[in-house]
């Protein structure tokens, strides 16, 4: 009896834990040809874990998104804050506001912020900051986008044609949201299933 007193009270402190970790959501919307996509990373130490991937149907209305978006800040009570790609979809972040009590930020993603929203991953994953579980779409979307140098000095991101890159975005605007709470290191972390 004792054994299973020691390991219930281990799985409290666990759950515990969980419920009061830092998390931080990114969301990159999409309908009909790109999809929407949800990412959760919770803070672990020092480093920022992907815990949750959502992928959503093409086509699924965005209330459902924000409907998923709620039920996650209910459960995890402890998200710092909600980044969304907001561009040509500026009243997803009016209406996730009224529903959610978390901040929210909403971003543009134009070429120069596309820059500094992929560019504070980057150096997440070069400082040993972020851990990726090991998902074949979202590496894929990693390692498939594509950049260019426009005649502005300013770095252009794409994605092959008939790929997506939705899941790559939705990670970049969570970890976006992390910003200033990342301290230097070296190097790039993935974690196997």
């Amino acid at each position: 009896m004792r054994q299973l007193d020691w390991i219930l009270d281990w799985i409290q402190s666990e759950v515990e834990k969980i419920l009061q970790a830092e998390y931080y959501v990114g969301v990159d919307l999409g309908k009909k040809q790109d999809y929407s996509v949800i990412v959760v990373l919770r803070k672990d130490g020092e480093v920022f874990k992907v815990v949750f991937l959502k992928q959503f149907k093409l086509g699924t209305d965005y209330s459902a998104v924000i409907g998923y978006i709620k039920v996650i800040c209910d459960k995890l009570h402890t998200v710092i804050q909600v980044n969304v790609d907001q561009t040509g979809a500026e009243y997803f972040v009016e209406d996730l506001k009224k529903v959610i009590s978390v901040p929210v930020g909403g971003i543009m993603l134009t070429v120069p912020s596309k820059q500094e929203v992929l560019g504070n991953m980057k150096k997440m994953m070069q400082d040993k900051k972020l851990l990726i579980p090991y998902d074949e779409d979202l590496i894929q979307q990693i390692n498939a986008e594509r950049f260019e140098l426009t005649k502005s000095g300013q770095i252009q991101f794409s994605h092959p044609a008939g790929q997506h890159d939705d899941m790559l975005w939705a990670l970049a605007l969570a970890c976006y949201a992390t910003r200033g709470t990342v301290p230097p290191g070296v190097g790039v972390v993935v974690l196997n299933p």
